[in-house]
């Protein structure tokens, strides 16, 4: 099963665009934080980015009038991996999260 389930903030405000066959499309810079203690015992915070994508209706309605960066919000999706070659030809590969459920947690 391809399921993931992600709590955090936004980085910035959501770029929705219109793609070539008239599907919308968000994506999103979701920061998550891990909390631990090093050994020598003092709490630890690591962010971690996520890109998320999401596609279609949910991407407009969710995010035109009220999602924007610093909200906090839910994502339900899936990961996804995208490998591509750069300029230099260097191979690259993208983790993102494909997104099927967005909830606004400020409200």
């Amino acid at each position: 099963m391809n399921k993931v389930q992600l709590i955090g903030y936004l980085g910035k405000d959501p770029i929705i665009k219109r793609i070539g066959d008239g599907t919308d499309v968000a994506v999103l810079r979701l920061a998550t934080d891990r909390f631990y203690f090093c050994r020598d015992g003092k709490p630890k915070k690591v962010t971690e980015w996520h890109a998320v994508v999401i596609w279609g209706k949910t991407a407009v309605e969710k995010m035109k009038n009220y999602i924007i960066k610093g909200s906090h919000v839910l994502v339900e999706g899936s990961i996804r991996y995208k490998t591509f070659s750069d300029e230099s030809g260097q191979t690259r590969t993208i983790t993102e999260i494909h997104a099927t459920q967005l909830v606004d947690l400020d409200r």
